[in-house]
């Protein structure tokens, strides 16, 4: 069994816990980006007899849309999937039903869920570090769990809940801007999942088309962008109660 894992992670906090996950389950496995899906990434297409990782973080409590979008792409074959929501250490609330959703509507067949804690993507002092050495172990287990689990003749439905509306998300209201460090390199254009960062000029931002996804800030080699400290530090404020308690990866399959 070698899985294809799909991810979408922007800042690297979901392919770190989608990878502590996958080798417990089988060690190697083929890693595919969705969000390169933008620069013209093959296609995929699977059957039955495959077993997939779909891991991605959770927007407000909800999948990215561009991420539902590139995965609705996909013809799914009936392949077992391990469905992943990763989020900040507040909540990851309607993400993994809606991940559910889209990935059976894709001809995925969801056998298990894992939430798991990354470092928070624009509060960066939320989540530190994470996932950390105990994340790694408990992953491991999960990843474990979850092999017997493939190896069983007939695997059961994730046990989710149906949900009749999902939480609306209208978006962060702010986003990166470019310093005078900025050498035009274009490599946060290149890599930018919205496609909101002109290549012929990279120090500005379409802010109709970004997401806020920190792709950009993660991989400046410049530290050229960021957003406005005034506007990060009324939102670390805000996060700061429902983030304080450490929160602990779960592991969600299927009653029989």
């Amino acid at each position: 069994m070698r899985p294809t894992v799909l991810f979408f992670s922007p800042t690297g906090g979901v392919r770190k816990a989608a990878s502590l996950l996958t080798e417990a389950i089988a060690g190697d496995a083929d890693y595919v980006d969705l969000s390169l899906t933008l620069h013209g990434q093959r296609d995929l297409c699977l059957t039955q007899d495959d077993v997939c990782v779909i891991a991605v973080p959770s927007f407000g409590g909800r999948v990215p849309e561009i991420a539902a979008r590139h995965l609705a792409s996909i013809r799914g074959g009936g392949a077992r999937a391990v469905l992943v929501s990763v989020y900040g250490n507040r909540s990851d609330e309607d993400t993994l039903p809606e991940l559910r959703d889209i990935a059976r509507a894709a001809g995925f067949f969801p056998v298990a869920a894992v939430r798991a804690i990354a470092e928070h993507s624009i509060v960066r002092s939320i989540a530190a570090g994470r996932p950390d050495d105990e994340d790694a172990r408990t992953l491991a287990r999960f990843g474990r769990e979850i092999r017997s689990l493939l190896s069983a003749d007939a695997p059961v439905p994730v046990d989710l809940p149906e949900k009749a509306r999902l939480r609306p998300y209208g978006g962060v209201p702010m986003h990166p801007r470019t310093s005078r460090r900025c050498t035009g390199c274009g490599k946060c254009a290149t890599l930018c999942p919205a496609g909101a960062i002109p290549r012929e000029n990279p120090a500005l931002t379409d802010e109709k088309a970004c997401i806020t996804c920190m792709r950009c800030v993660a991989i400046c080699p410049q530290h050229a962008r960021s957003l406005s400290p005034v506007a990060l530090a009324l939102v670390g404020r805000k996060l700061k109660k429902a983030c304080a308690e450490r929160k602990e990866p779960e592991l969600i399959l299927g009653k029989t």
